[in-house]
């Protein structure tokens, strides 16, 4: 089965991201593992799909305030193996490649 139709949407900063999702009914992609087979068999349905993996500001691990941070939009497998996730928080390191879907 094919999904129904939708309108897609690729922003590329988070302003821009948020002013398509205040507009439509629209529905975040953010990997896409589930939510595509749920709209192929048609068990979800949105008008527009916001994808939001070219945000940049939402990539990467950084250091802040002392803190490790993970973006949003970070791939597992870059924080698995990121040094700073290591150092900083070597439990979240050490579980990672026993999470996922």
């Amino acid at each position: 089965m094919k999904s129904a139709p939708f309108e897609y949407s690729a922003p590329t900063t988070v302003a821009e991201a948020v002013d398509v999702l205040s507009h439509d009914d629209a529905k975040v992609l953010a990997g896409g593992q589930s939510l595509i087979p749920l709209m192929a068999m048609r068990l979800s349905r949105f008008d527009r799909l916001v994808d939001l993996r070219k945000i940049a500001e939402l990539q990467g691990c950084s250091q802040v305030d002392g803190a490790v941070r993970i973006g949003a939009m970070t791939r597992q497998a870059d924080a698995e193996h990121d040094a700073m996730v290591a150092a900083g928080v070597p439990l979240l390191a050490k579980a990672l490649p026993n999470v996922g879907h």
